[in-house]
């Protein structure tokens, strides 16, 4: 009989009081960087300096993968140059390519996403040309960024701006 009553407590009332009594569960705001970067197919890695030569950073991954980044673009971008054992923040894209890359714990300005049509791109000079709504604009490439070769002027896209306005990354819109 005793274990009858239990079997029906244990049925009805402990459900019954869990929902009674409200959850409140919440989560962090969305960093909008952290949004935008996820939108244009990129990940977010973090990992640590373990090494320096001629001008070049390597970071190692949780997952043991390295990734390296030039010294140059740190500076460019008013980062500081990283020292072994500092712990980064790094943006990758689909190609595998680093494309920003923060100390952790430091953002910087949020990127900026501008959307047109492709009127030309100028490697020699890191020129690209976009035809926005507000008429054409010219936008300085990220040296590092040649991988825009395989969209055509005339195709609408998405351009990536970073903290010094240079296109770090270019996507092809869908249709």
């Amino acid at each position: 009989m005793l274990r009858k009553i239990f079997s029906l407590f244990s049925l009805f009332v402990i459900p019954a009081a869990l929902l009674m009594f409200p959850l409140n569960a919440q989560s962090d705001p969305a960093d909008p960087e952290e949004v935008a970067h996820m939108k244009s197919g990129h990940k977010k890695v973090e990992g640590v300096v373990i090494d320096m030569k001629s001008g070049l950073y390597t970071v190692k991954t949780p997952t043991g993968a390295t990734l390296t980044l030039t010294e140059a673009a740190a500076v460019r971008h008013g980062h500081g140059v990283p020292k072994v054992g500092d712990e980064m923040t790094l943006w990758v894209n689909e190609g595998n390519m680093v494309i920003d890359a923060h100390m952790k714990g430091q953002s910087g300005t949020p990127h900026r996403f501008i959307s047109g049509t492709l009127t030309s791109i100028d490697n020699s000079k890191s020129q690209l040309t976009l035809s926005t709504s507000g008429g054409e604009k010219n936008f300085k490439l990220k040296p590092e960024s040649r991988m825009f070769r395989d969209i055509a002027a005339g195709a609408p896209v998405t351009i990536e701006l970073n903290e010094t306005g240079e296109v770090i990354d270019l996507h092809k819109d869908k249709q």
